[in-house]
């Protein structure tokens, strides 16, 4: 198996430049380029040979490659054609990475049915296999993502992503803090969150205008089933 490319500002200039290929603001593209955060982010979700992974946001392959050496499969997703392209080029090598081009979400209240099938035939391939996400996550569909994929019967073990860093900070709030809300209601009734790290804007290539953080959330099977309804 390959070396995972690492990916840095001048890299994904390099890259993009010869692909003739521009980040999409309108898909919220921001590229993770510290090398010890993009380790950190596939360490932190502890993957083991059982787990089936979805990411959501492929694109140029680097956290698809870590995570394939490490996991029985993943299935990555890319809504941008050019960039699934571009992608592509890097993972088509590795027998246990599939790759979708399309929108992970069906609608903002619902899955794609075929980004979860994938995810379900891999998981029923071999018994004792776990569903875990591990994302650099596009800002403009992470609560959606984290919020639907909670939603399922068969909800991933674990969910470990970079997003917003005020989004982060919901999922974690306190009752009574400013930041307590519906989805910290939401993620907490079910799960263990925490924030693993945070990351300034000089982290990623385009720079956002704001920090973001690392999250690890753990699925709390004894909360879940406390839920009737």
């Amino acid at each position: 198996m390959n070396a995972p490319t690492r990916q840095t500002a001048s890299f994904l200039r390099r890259r993009f430049e010869e692909a003739g290929v521009r980040p999409r603001t309108r898909y919220g593209q921001c590229f993770l380029i510290d090398l010890n955060l993009l380790d950190i982010l596939a360490d932190a979700a502890e993957l083991t040979p059982n787990d089936v992974v979805l990411e959501v946001g492929t694109g140029t392959g680097s956290l698809t490659q870590t995570m394939a050496s490490r996991a029985a499969a993943v299935v990555t997703v890319e809504i941008d054609r050019e960039l699934f392209q571009l992608a592509s080029e890097e993972l088509y090598v590795l027998d246990n990475v599939t790759m979708l081009q399309m929108d992970a979400l069906k609608n903002k209240n619902r899955f794609n049915p075929a980004v979860l099938d994938a995810i379900f035939e891999r998981l029923d391939a071999e018994p004792g296999r776990r569903f875990q996400l591990v994302a650099n996550l596009p800002y403009n569909v992470a609560t959606p993502i984290l919020s639907n994929l909670l939603a399922l019967d068969r909800a991933p073990h674990a969910m470990t992503v970079t997003i917003q860093k005020e989004v982060a900070d919901r999922l974690v709030a306190l009752p009574g803090t400013k930041d307590y809300g519906s989805l910290s209601i939401w993620i907490q009734s079910q799960c263990t969150a925490e924030v693993v790290r945070v990351l300034p804007p000089t982290a990623f290539w385009p720079r956002p205008k704001v920090d973001s953080a690392i999250v690890r959330i753990v699925l709390d099977p004894a909360r879940r089933a406390a839920i009737p309804d």
